[in-house]
């Protein structure tokens, strides 16, 4: 049994092994057939290729022409040539093109020189000839860059037409509000640096976040139909909501007008008469009123409308009620003997004796 069990792995093995080694040889001979695009010793090169491009914004004579990013040749001459630029270039030995190549202009960055780059590898057809040039139609440059140094140029040109001082004038703003802050702008950057060399802290900040957010925006997909209910009921509440603000405003002007009028009668008649009078015979109607409390019921009992208007206010459930007790005065003897409020309130009117 362990002798099947060794043979299967073995003869696996070397099936595997096959597989490994024929992909091994497929790659090398494939790219030993694209690095051999376009290559050919005896292509002599020379310095009579040139192409016609619309600017030439950062190249230079002497630039690199290279394809694929390699050198393969320098630029001899820049000439203008009406509404585009001929760039003459010599191309090294031992290397064939397209008579179709494109030309790009290739930087690094914003700032840096251009090279010319070819592109389009020879695999058969018409080659590029000495002395043929690449046309404006197979040549392109950068817009971006292109339209940023025209952008450069025209801010500089308007900063300083007809000899005016606005550079002038906004380098010097600009060195008094910077003037005293390098301490302060190295500091930030330190701690920028300081950041960035562990950054794990604020990227978890951020996952947390995100962790966090996430049943906020469970709960607003699973309650989406009423989110879109209460804003489509927006505009009708808003409108109302004006309607209120209105009204509140006219209640808080009523109430402006309210205290105007207070203030006005006890600024005229509290000291003399109102407050006098509150606190002497109204105070004194009103103690004598709640002490003869049933007295009062009999005399209001015997008015028809207000005695029916009494009792439905006392058979209702949950009506109005004050409790009391009936005053009474000891005379002596034991005795309590009612007083009559009615002749106490008249007394005190000035209208009995």
């Amino acid at each position: 049994m362990r002798a099947i069990v060794g043979s299967s792995k073995r003869r696996l093995a070397i099936s595997l092994g096959t597989v490994v080694v024929l992909l091994g040889v497929i790659t090398t001979i494939g790219l030993t057939s694209a690095g051999a695009t376009g290559v050919d010793d005896s292509a002599p090169g020379g310095d009579g290729f040139c192409v016609d491009i619309a600017d030439t914004i950062g190249l230079y004579e002497g630039n690199p022409v290279t394809q694929m990013g390699i050198r393969v040749g320098t630029i001899d001459r820049i000439e203008s040539r009406g509404d585009h630029v001929r760039v003459t270039f010599a191309l090294d030995p031992g290397r064939t093109y397209p008579a179709d190549v494109k030309a790009v202009t290739r930087s690094k960055s914003l700032l840096a020189d251009r090279s010319l780059e070819l592109v389009g590898n020879y695999t058969g057809g018409p080659v590029l000839e000495e002395g043929t040039c690449v046309g404006v139609e197979n040549s392109f440059t950068p817009k971006s860059i292109s339209e940023v140094a025209a952008s450069a140029s025209d801010f500089l040109k308007s900063l300083s037409d007809n000899g005016g001082d606005d550079l002038e004038t906004a380098l010097d703003g600009a060195d008094r509000a910077f003037a005293g802050t390098g301490p302060q702008a190295a500091r930030m950057f330190e701690n920028a640096a300081r950041a960035a060399q562990n950054p794990d802290a604020f990227v978890a900040d951020i996952g947390s976040s995100i962790r966090d957010m996430a049943p906020l925006t469970d709960d607003a997909v699973k309650n989406w139909d009423q989110i879109m209910s209460i804003m489509n009921q927006m505009p009708s509440v808003t409108q109302l909501g004006t309607t209120l603000f209105y009204d509140v405003a006219r209640f808080c002007r009523g109430i402006g007008w309210t205290i105007a009028l207070m203030y006005d009668i006890q600024r005229n008649y509290g000291e003399d008469i109102l407050w006098p009078l509150l606190h002497g015979p109204v105070e004194d109607i009103i103690a004598y009123g709640a002490q003869r409390a049933p007295e009062l019921g009999q005399l209001v009992a015997m008015t028809p409308s207000v005695a029916a208007a009494m009792r439905e206010q006392e058979s209702v459930s949950g009506a109005l009620s004050v409790p009391y007790v009936a005053p009474k005065i000891d005379v002596g003897g034991g005795k309590s003997a009612p007083v009559n409020a009615l002749s106490i309130l008249l007394q005190k009117a000035g209208l009995q004796k």
